[in-house]
């Protein structure tokens, strides 16, 4: 039944819309990545057999408003904002006659808000796919002059942002301001040290501290932060170079890590302190309305969709999200998404072929079928 008339749907409209959701299009083979063919083969399978991505301002108004889409509407999403959707998803799209949104993390977009600002491959290059070779995209690990490998992933720019959204087959939503962890207890599993870092997101708000204790962390919108005890740190950081290869030379020697291994006993029962209410409502909007503000300025018009990092949000994030002025939330749960229904499930984009991506979107186009199959995958 459509929400707004309450009349009887069509059959020829959608009773749920499915969601896939992305992270990378690019070579490098991760978990959470598919490569530029199997995208294209996305793309083309579902074109064939009569499916269409719509846009964000189409799931909007059917998930929000309750209004008639098409059958055989899906909705392609990217998380993060990496450069790699603009260079290789953006034309599979256009070529085959979709659209869809990237939820971009607005402290990651890069460049300035200046006239001169560019992007670094041209929207008609982008959509043509005939950019120029950009070998850094799809080689985001990089070796540091100390041995270590570390992600160092290239994000949008403000101006490639801006034009990709305003042609419309990949319109740009918020993914948060900082897409931020918080620690969340005075529980820690040995020390911050250099090294190894094949995560993309890993960070507080705060500026990291080589030598401090690993405490455990959470979501920065789902958990109450724990924040360290000020003395503690600054006693660290008169211990530990702050410089990384100053850092990685102390953590070479045992007795240095002996030396830090013994602070955190002078600091016993007093290693940190929970948030208050008010803090907590204040870090949350500084996260959600703040991101939304960064993107609006990028993007020149509101925004009204928020993808939840991790998916992962308390009661009190969403009400300052709808505080702030959103109306549409994204989750990272499988499941159905019938109309007027303004929480979005989502199932995982996957390396495999076009049929796979075709089965599930029939599966989660039929809200029964639907909701049965999400049920097998919790």
């Amino acid at each position: 039944m459509n929400t707004q008339t309450g009349c009887l749907r069509s059959d020829k409209s959608s009773k749920s819309l499915p969601v896939v959701m992305y992270h990378y299009v690019n070579e490098f083979a991760g978990s959470i990545t598919v490569s530029p063919d199997c995208f294209e083969e996305h793309c083309r399978v579902l074109a064939r057999h009569g499916w269409r991505g719509v846009g964000l301002d189409e799931a909007e108004d059917f998930l929000i408003r309750g209004k008639d889409l098409p059958k055989r509407s899906l909705l392609f999403t990217f998380d993060d904002g990496y450069l790699d959707n603009y260079v290789y998803a953006l034309p599979s799209l256009h070529r085959y006659g979709h659209r869809g949104v990237v939820f971009a993390v607005s402290n990651r977009i890069e460049g300035r808000l200046e006239p001169e600002d560019a992007p670094r491959v041209s929207l008609e290059d982008a959509l043509s796919g005939s950019a120029p070779a950009l070998p850094e995209v799809s080689m985001p690990v990089k070796n540091t002059a100390e041995g270590f490998t570390r992600r160092r992933d290239v994000f949008l720019n403000r101006a490639e942002a801006r034009s990709m959204d305003a042609h419309g087959a990949l319109a740009v939503a918020s993914h948060s301001r900082g897409h931020y962890l918080v620690c969340t207890g005075p529980e820690y599993n040995g020390f911050l040290r250099p090294g190894n870092l094949y995560r993309t997101f890993y960070h507080t708000e705060d500026a990291l501290v080589w030598g401090s204790p690993a405490f455990t962390m959470g979501p920065g919108l789902l958990h109450r932060a724990f924040y360290p005890n000020p003395d503690l740190m600054d006693a660290i950081k008169a211990l530990v170079p702050q410089d990384f290869a100053a850092a990685a030379a102390f953590f070479a020697k045992a007795e240095h890590l002996r030396e830090l291994e013994a602070l955190p006993g002078r600091f016993a029962g007093r290693l940190g302190r929970y948030e208050d209410d008010s803090e907590r409502k204040e870090r949350m909007w500084r996260e959600i309305a703040g991101g939304k503000e960064e993107l609006e300025t990028v993007l020149g018009h509101g925004v009204r969709s928020l993808c939840w990092p991790w998916g992962a949000y308390c009661a009190g994030a969403l009400a300052l999200a709808r505080e702030a002025g959103f109306e549409l939330f994204f989750t990272t749960r499988e499941g159905v998404n019938p109309p007027g229904q303004p929480t979005v499930h989502r199932f995982k984009g996957k390396c495999k072929s076009g049929n796979w991506l075709l089965s599930r979107a029939r599966i989660y186009a039929s809200p029964l079928l639907g909701r049965l199959y999400a049920m097998t995958r919790l």
